[in-house]
């Protein structure tokens, strides 16, 4: 989809798509958990930034967010970027993003900031490998309970995503120059597995049988570089099945995820198998990540 038009929205009509698309996108049973209108329009007013997607003249998606902090410590909150969900997967958001971050470079900001689940391989891959975004920060449960179809039934973790819009490692990670190897080569540069899975005969609801990863728990060592921690194809598949191996997944990767942030290490990319995903984590400086091109060389 090349000719969406993406612009600044403030008009009151405009806000109120913004409120269907919410619901469309995260699944949402009712308007309960949707931002008001009333709010969208203060932010819009008032320092912050709501872009619009639309096509064919209809609004398909949003983004919006806001200045947070002065000098040195200034930075932009992304707060949220939604899609329709029949324009989900055809590059919507991520043109959202870019001109997210075109907008917030006007402004003299190089930080723009966000939360997102750690355990959806969608928005991993998305985040850290579209994007170049970085994780060194683990919120537990950040949000509470959230009752839309994404979020209900597990705590709501959240990656603090760093993304560094003016920095030489974004840059080459929007341009395509910095791609993170294959799992079979990252094991081979001497990575880490953390947390490794392995499949499962699970009954469904209506006794039908399905192949779900469970994950294994290794030993959580500092002695690599790199280190791995496999993630489900698709948790939110897995929770409808057994809510109780979600909960593992959620345990277990939080205990990887904690450790190693804590001990210096930077989630900063997705990488794949034939059959399951990866977080990387590397121990590095972020100064070192930012101006560096050679990651992997």
């Amino acid at each position: 989809m090349e000719d969406i038009l993406i612009k600044k929205i403030k008009d009151a009509k405009d806000l109120e798509n913004v409120m269907e698309i919410e619901k469309s996108a995260w699944g949402m049973p009712d308007y309960t958990e949707a931002t008001p209108v009333h709010i969208l329009k203060a932010l819009a007013e008032n320092g912050g930034i709501i872009l619009g997607a639309f096509y064919n003249g209809n609004m398909i998606g949003f983004n919006m967010g806001w200045a947070v902090g002065c000098n040195e410590n200034r930075y932009f909150y992304s707060h949220m970027t939604g899609v329709l969900n029949e324009y989900k997967y055809k590059n919507v958001g991520y043109k959202l993003k870019i001109k997210q971050r075109e907008e917030v470079l006007k402004l003299g900001i190089d930080l723009i900031k966000w939360t997102f689940d750690p355990l959806q391989s969608l928005n991993l891959n998305f985040n850290l490998e579209k994007l170049g975004a970085i994780g060194r920060i683990y919120k537990e449960n950040y949000y509470g309970n959230i009752r839309d179809s994404i979020n209900k039934g597990l705590e709501t973790d959240r990656f603090e995503a760093e993304w560094y819009i003016s920095s030489k490692y974004v840059s080459n990670k929007l341009e395509g120059k910095i791609k993170t190897p294959s799992f079979e080569e990252l094991m081979g540069k001497g990575a880490y597995l953390a947390i490794d899975s392995k499949t499962s005969k699970e009954k469904g609801k209506k006794g039908e049988i399905f192949d779900i990863e469970i994950p294994i728990k290794k030993e959580f060592k500092l002695n690599n570089k790199i280190v791995l921690i496999s993630i489900p194809k698709e948790i939110s598949f897995i929770k409808e099945i057994n809510k109780d191996i979600a909960q593992m997944w959620r345990l277990y990767t939080r205990e990887a995820y904690k450790f190693y942030l804590s001990n210096g290490y930077i989630a900063i990319g997705y990488t794949k198998s034939k059959n399951n995903g990866y977080v990387v984590l590397i121990k590095t400086s972020l100064n070192d990540l930012l101006e560096g091109d050679k990651l992997w060389s």
